[in-house]
This record gives C-alpha cells, sequence and structure tokens, in this order.
C-alpha cells in the first residue's frame, strides 16, 4: 500500500470508522462518539484537527492522478460530517461509507503506481 493511503487510514479513516463498526457491531446510537471520530483527530505534528481539515492538508500530497477518487473520499467524508446532525441510522451509515471509498481511493492510487 502507498505510504500516503497507509497515512490516511491510520490518521483519518480509522479514528472515523471503528467507533462507527463497534456501533454498528454493538447496536449502539452514540453520536457523540461518532462526532468525536471526526473531529477529535490528531495531525502528524500531535496538534488537534478535524477529519475535514486533516484531508485538506493530506491531499495535498496525493499521488498524482487520482484526483477523481480524491474528490468522491471528499465527497464522502463531508456527507458523513453533514450527516452527524440527521436521524439514525444516518450518521452511522455515512461514516461506514467512508471504508468504501477509501477503497476505491486506494484502487485508483494502485492503478496510478502501476500495482
Amino acid at each position: 500500500m502507498h505510504p500516503w493511503l497507509k497515512a490516511l487510514r491510520h490518521d483519518l479513516v480509522k479514528r472515523a470508522v471503528w467507533p462507527a463498526r463497534d456501533l454498528r457491531d454493538m447496536g449502539g446510537r452514540d453520536v457523540a462518539s461518532l462526532r468525536r471520530g471526526l473531529y477529535e483527530l490528531t495531525d502528524p505534528e500531535g496538534a488537534s484537527v478535524s477529519a475535514e481539515a486533516l484531508w485538506a492538508r493530506m491531499r495535498s500530497d496525493a499521488p498524482k492522478g487520482c484526483a477523481r477518487a480524491c474528490d468522491a473520499f471528499e465527497k464522502a467524508l463531508r456527507h458523513a460530517v453533514g450527516a452527524l446532525e440527521a436521524p439514525w441510522p444516518a450518521p452511522l451509515d455515512a461514516i461506514l461509507a467512508l471504508e468504501t471509498a477509501f477503497a476505491d481511493l486506494a484502487r485508483a492510487v494502485d492503478a496510478t503506481e502501476g500495482r
């Protein structure tokens, strides 16, 4: 996996998706934990950052040739953030959809890298 993808997965995707998976698996409805997964992240320098701000920083370092896939991931991320205000289960579903968006992005990066 491309180093940029590894960082994105570790710093953003896992932080957002894992609490959502736990809620899905346990039948919980804790929007506050989903909110923390999108707003209480840490950037590589250790500063507090939101998922959208972290994505904006990381996108500038994205591998060449995957702009369309980056756009799609960004759209999914914005949808997840916006869904936090929607009735349940929309917040959960939107955050879980980040997994698919990340997988699509990873395939696009791999294609541009010739993997």
